[in-house]
């Protein structure tokens, strides 16, 4: 019976990824949403979250588990058991709310953020390789001016984003100690669309397109340490790097105009460049997670990016060097035969607070964020299922620029089995 339920979950989850997957296969982050600021740069990031572990403000640079896959460092995919196979993946569902001094909007969409899995290949040898999201550009801008001669209404769109297939291993050369390589092949599109209307007749309507198709590998390495006081009580201390790596960009640009009355765009001119390189900026990050006895978990984690001479091929942008601060905490409660089912859940919440390396109008825009959830496992198994509460705020208290709210709901499934384990039947 046991075995047939995981059957029946499995084949449930992969129903689940499929359904949300395949509709949305050109980029995983991608969906129908405005976020002004992702007209920045290469869009909003997301290569370094940890979905699994948002709940705890998505510290990552310590934190290991037997049963999640940590792809932010990938020291941590050591900590898998040594016959297990682990897969997962998460669900998003955001709600963005922008407001400035004079307007408001509202969005809402939903993505799925990530699918992975993981085994050991020996004692000192662990594999993991998954899909996520590494930036989602999506936003609509309108603005309109009089002039003499009329009206004149500008429309800025883009949509896209790129995406990440890592391939990652882990090594144990020492008691405690582990290290960790990821091998990113960093794919996507990055559109950008600009347009000028008149309300005037026999004044041209003028249409501007940009494609950008980036492809290519890029490497990121992670070390963990951890170091046992008693059963119940250990200490993991964490880091990650990844030096400045170029990856390939091809762009296309189409000129068109038409009379107010056509139907038709008119081609003034179609330029297609030579592929060109887009640098990723370096980056590190170092955290330490500690377990304190059978009940209580935390962490806290640092990060930072250098985007200060980030460049991208044909767009002007001023960027600045970003950075992250996370604390979070665990608590799972002791389980016993007849325990509750709120008693066999694990609760957790954190906090973040860092800046983005969008500089709208040349100033730094902060970030804080807050979050709980909690995670439900499945009776007789380590497989179960994640749901994670996050709300974050952007932007100025003035609102001379936009403020942003997000508020963002995941939820998480990860499926444990027992593989390479030979049945004995009596």
């Amino acid at each position: 019976m046991y075995n047939s339920f995981i059957k029946n979950f499995a084949a449930l989850v992969i129903f689940f990824v499929l359904g949300v997957a395949l509709p949305n296969s050109t980029t995983l982050g991608q969906g129908n949403f405005n976020m002004p600021y992702s007209v920045y740069g290469v869009g909003e990031l997301r290569f370094g979250e940890y979905f699994q572990n948002m709940r705890m403000g998505g510290i990552s640079q310590g934190y290991s588990s037997n049963v999640s896959i940590n792809d932010v460092n990938p020291a941590s995919y050591a900590a898998l058991d040594s016959v297990s196979f682990v897969f997962e993946t998460t669900l998003f569902s955001h709600f963005l709310e922008q407001e400035t001094q004079v307007a408001k909007q509202r969005s809402d969409y939903i993505s799925l953020g990530n699918i992975s899995f993981g085994f050991p290949v020996t004692r000192w040898w662990s594999f993991a390789a998954g899909l996520k999201p590494y930036s989602s550009l999506g936003y609509t801008i309108r603005d309109r001016e009089e002039q003499n001669a009329g009206i004149v209404n500008y429309l800025y769109e883009g949509e896209g984003g790129l995406n990440q297939l890592f391939i990652g291993s882990a090594f144990k050369p020492a008691d405690g100690l582990s290290v960790g390589v990821n091998a990113s092949y960093i794919f996507g599109n990055l559109d950008y669309e600009a347009s000028v209307v008149s309300d005037v007749l026999g004044v041209y309507q003028t249409n501007l397109t940009s494609a950008n198709q980036v492809n290519g590998w890029v490497f990121g390495f992670g070390m963990q340490y951890r170091h046992e006081f008693s059963q119940y009580q250990n200490i993991t201390f964490g880091a990650t790097f990844g030096n400045r790596q170029d990856v390939n960009i091809s762009s296309t640009e189409a000129l068109k105009r038409r009379l107010t009355r056509e139907m038709f765009y008119d081609t003034i001119s179609f330029v297609e460049s030579e592929k060109a390189n887009l640098s990723l900026p370096a980056y590190y990050g170092f955290g330490v997670f500690g377990r304190l006895n059978n009940n209580w978990s935390a962490g806290i984690d640092y990060k930072w990016q250098n985007w200060e001479g980030f460049e991208f091929p044909g767009r002007q942008g001023e960027y600045n060097n970003s950075y992250q601060v996370a604390a979070g905490v665990e608590f799972a409660p002791t389980i016993e035969t007849f325990s509750t089912f709120f008693h066999r859940l694990k609760y957790a919440a954190g906090l973040r607070y860092g800046q983005s390396y969008f500089m709208p109008g040349g100033e730094p825009l902060n970030e804080f964020g807050i979050s709980f959830g909690t995670s439900i496992p499945i009776r007789g198994s380590l497989s179960g299922l994640s749901l994670n509460f996050e709300y974050s705020r952007r932007g100025s208290e003035d609102r001379h620029i936009i403020q942003e709210n997000f508020y963002r709901i995941n939820i998480g499934i990860n499926i444990y089995e027992n593989w390479f384990v030979r049945r004995r039947f009596y």
